[in-house]
């Protein structure tokens, strides 16, 4: 039986959470089930989200307490009546719960993307569990840092993102040594201090023949860009660096690398890795927070430690020197988002634990109680 649902979002850049909730929207569309979006006004999530068949309305929540976000919130949920209502950012919980409330909407899930530890202070608590009926984090290093912050286990449902790997081409075997070209060392990603790229650069310093035998290709945009140019500039990296900037569908870069690189301090789960995991790419990635879940050393991909420009710049170097190796890695971890980290399965598990909550009695309304 479909159900109806209230997503809202609060930020204001696309970053990999935005393209995750983006293909959940038009999953829950395609299997029939009635969706509302609540996003900031003027971002690309509300512009792509206009190319479904969902109900798309602004709003810029700017504080979690804020009695106009609130007054409209719920206005806005006793209008479109959701069963549903879904936080895909931690801005809007506590406003968003109230309202649903009001609104007398059946079930309330957040979607926990990132891997940072919860606050340790009661507003942060009572938001996380307060009439919380789901919390879906998308990896279990997610689910323990939740549990670690005082979210009772039985409340967490992992449920891993995917990819859809017919969208990405069957990779052929390429050596790009013996073509005369350079090792295209690509990464997409925002680019924000806990992506660790300043590691990627000083990785890339520490490579003889860097230069001529590399080329780093960077796609995406973010606080930390300026910085990070400065760096390659002083580096003497300028010409095997390239900037690609925001890109509208970052995966059409895809193609033109030969190794996948993410050298991040802290991450969920990362979309970017997963879309080169079904593009075939082998990857290069730090060992923390839902990496290791994606990555399988020796298998995929190589891990290393976070934070260390000379194990980045080893296993750079293993793999580029080895494009036989390298192509097997990418072929390995393709056939592992057909096994494990489809999107299809990714819809339909949540589609499933959202519809779970709804076969619960409903409660009796104060004026029946």
């Amino acid at each position: 039986m479909p159900a109806s649902f209230f997503f809202i979002d609060t930020e204001r850049v696309w970053r990999g959470g935005q393209e995750q909730l983006f293909t959940l929207l038009r999953g829950l569309v395609q299997r029939g089930n009635r969706v509302h979006l609540v996003c900031y006004p003027g971002t690309l999530l509300e512009e792509r989200s206009h190319e479904l068949d969902i109900g798309v309305d602004t709003m810029a929540i700017r504080s979690e307490l804020d009695p106009v976000s609130l007054y409209r919130l719920s206005k806005l949920m006793c209008r479109v009546r959701p069963e549903i209502v879904a936080f895909n950012t931690p801005r809007a919980i506590l406003m968003g719960n109230l309202a649903s409330r009001l609104a007398g909407v059946r079930a309330r899930i957040i979607f926990r993307r990132v891997n940072f530890p919860l606050r340790k202070n009661p507003i942060t608590r009572l938001k996380y569990n307060w009439g919380i009926d789901r919390i879906v984090a998308i990896s279990e290093s997610i689910r323990r840092q939740l549990e670690s912050g005082g979210v009772p286990g039985a409340r967490i449902r992992t449920i891993y993102e995917g990819m859809d790997p017919s969208r990405f081409p069957k990779r052929e075997f390429r050596d790009p040594r013996k073509m005369g070209e350079p090792v295209v060392v690509g990464t997409v990603t925002y680019l924000s201090e806990e992506k660790g790229l300043k590691y990627l650069v000083e990785a890339a310093a520490r490579i003889p023949q860097v230069q001529s035998l590399y080329r780093f290709v960077i796609v995406g945009d973010g606080d930390c860009r300026g910085a990070l140019e400065q760096q390659v500039v002083r580096l003497g990296l300028k010409d095997c660096f390239v900037f690609a900037g925001f890109q509208n569908r970052p995966a059409h870069y895809l193609p033109t690398f030969d190794l996948f690189v993410l050298p991040s301090l802290s991450e969920g789960l990362s979309s970017a890795i997963l879309a080169a995991m079904a593009d075939s790419l082998p990857v290069i990635a730090s060992n923390i927070g839902g990496i290791p879940e994606l990555v399988r050393p020796e298998e995929n991909g190589l891990l290393v430690p976070p934070a260390d420009a000379d194990s980045l710049a080893a296993a750079i170097q293993q793999l580029a020197n080895d494009p036989e190796r390298a192509f097997r890695m990418g072929q390995h971890g393709r056939h592992l988002i057909a096994e494990r980290f489809t999107l299809e399965r990714k819809i339909l598990e949540t589609e499933e634990l959202c519809l779970s909550l709804l076969e619960r009695p409903a409660p009796l309304s104060p004026a029946h109680a």
